[in-house]
């Protein structure tokens, strides 16, 4: 039985007809600020800017705590210190889950104007509360997975550098530890790499089109990994291909536009810029799935599967 062909350029260009007629045809601001808003959401927490924390160094004071003052005043404000820092530890993980839970429901408010050519807010937040939810809880244990396995990798690089550790001696089982943990690593954020990339690009759209929760909508999918992997792992290659790009030519850009540079520092306008090449994104995944069948067709509609 012959396989069935897969187009990678095609779905690229269809990708890109589509943010047109969505954004340009006809162009309203409204509207473009309105679908802004949902890709902000969407994109929540995913390569945005980081807040940066500027403390003068002791190379840059003329005065400085004698060791013994600073000592004294570690012991007498231990328990004041502790307490203010766990105090921001809850805030800063309090900030990132409903981050988090926000951006996942904006996923689907995202996809839906873009599937659908509407620009609304409040129905999809409505609509696809259940899908946002899954989303949510499955990205919250995926990432308790993926400290626990970085938290692994960094155990069996001290591991095996621990001769050289005890003999306080950077030796050859330190290059070993070190050589081991950083490969192990990057085979890792390989892994997680694409893993991100298909739930964004294909589960998410496979959850709004069967009113799935997201393991339901991976099982629907692995069954088209097992058959192509190597389609899957190619189209993953040219998105971080594209990203890459993107990401050089979005810097060149604010390095030669002061303005647009001061724009791409605050989050909802940077989405607003950007809007073209995120709908472009958004589209480029959900077309390529649609080559598989119409149980993979967001724009087609069919019967769910059995999987929910």
């Amino acid at each position: 039985m012959t396989e069935q062909a897969i187009d990678y350029v095609e779905p690229f260009i269809a990708a890109f007809r589509r943010m047109q007629a969505l954004l340009f045809r006809p162009f309203d601001l409204i509207r473009w600020l309105t679908i802004g808003f949902t890709a902000w959401l969407a994109t929540l927490g995913e390569g945005g800017g980081s807040f940066n924390f500027n403390f003068p160094s002791p190379s840059s004071s003329r005065r400085k705590l004698p060791s013994a003052g600073l000592s004294t005043f570690w012991h007498e404000y231990f328990w004041i210190i502790l307490g203010v820092g766990a105090v921001v530890l809850v805030l800063a993980l309090a900030l990132g889950l409903a981050l988090l839970w926000l951006s996942a429901r904006g996923k689907f408010m995202f996809l839906d104007n873009a599937v659908t050519g509407r620009a609304e807010v409040a129905a999809p937040w409505r609509q696809y509360r259940r899908q946002g939810h899954s989303l949510f809880l499955w990205l919250v244990v995926y990432g308790l997975v993926v400290l626990a396995v970085v938290l692994l990798i960094a155990g069996v690089g001290v591991a095996l550098a621990w001769p050289a550790i005890r003999a306080r001696a950077f030796g050859a089982s330190a290059v070993v530890g070190i050589a081991v943990s950083a490969l192990l690593l990057l085979v890792f954020m390989l892994v997680n790499g694409y893993v991100a990339a298909f739930l964004v690009d294909f589960i998410v759209p496979l959850m709004y089109k069967h009113d799935l929760r997201t393991n339901a909508a991976w099982r629907l999918w692995l069954p088209l990994w097992r058959a192509r992997p190597g389609a899957f792992l190619l189209y993953g290659l040219l998105r971080l291909v594209f990203g890459v790009a993107l990401g050089l030519g979005v810097l060149l850009i604010a390095c030669l536009t002061c303005c647009c540079c001061c724009g791409l520092l605050i989050p909802y306008v940077n989405a607003v810029i950007l809007l073209p090449v995120l709908a472009w994104e958004r589209y480029w995944g959900p077309e390529f799935l649609r080559q598989f069948g119409p149980d993979y067709d967001v724009w087609l509609a069919a019967p769910p599967p059995l999987l929910a």
